[in-house]
């Protein structure tokens, strides 16, 4: 080899270490930027291309309950509610004070006709801690929410047994 092949490879090498350090210092950034382009496709009511996006954003950032409980949304509106059961026990598992999942977890039970998991679910979010991933506003409705679900499924489960 020589001295000009030779420094070539060198800034071959040393480029692709700089390109790895640059995109292993920008994932929270990237991460950030594809969760909030994911929340604008939802808004527009672009559910397929909102779930492509919350998976782009849990490539950069597996750990993100947030994005997790919003994947697992876009996947129910979708139909496809295996791969939203699966990934708000996901949810649940990175954070098992997490009462959104719980609810909506619940919900998704509910409609599938799993009253019984759907009851222990909202039990499970109406006993949650308030974690640090919610807002006090937020935790306060899922957990009101969950309440007021169990009060009409328990109404409705009464009604028919008369």
């Amino acid at each position: 080899m020589t001295m000009i092949q030779t420094g070539k490879i060198r800034n071959y090498i040393i480029t692709a270490i700089f390109i790895a350090a640059a995109f292993i210092a920008l994932r929270p950034q990237i991460a950030y930027l594809l969760y909030r382009r994911s929340g604008d496709y939802l808004n527009a009511t672009f559910v397929a291309d909102a779930a492509r996006s919350y998976r782009k954003t849990l490539f950069f950032n597996g750990r993100d309950v947030d994005s997790r409980n919003w994947l697992a949304y876009c996947y129910t509106k979708l139909g496809e509610n295996d791969k939203a059961v699966a990934e708000y026990k996901t949810a649940i598992g990175l954070d098992p004070d997490n009462v959104t999942a719980y609810y909506d977890l619940g919900a998704t039970m509910m409609q599938a006709g799993d009253i019984a998991s759907a009851k222990e679910l909202f039990n499970k979010a109406i006993n949650c801690r308030k974690s640090a991933n919610i807002t006090d506003s937020n935790y306060k409705f899922y957990v009101r929410s969950a309440g007021h679900m169990l009060r009409i499924m328990d109404k409705k489960s009464g009604a028919s047994g008369r």
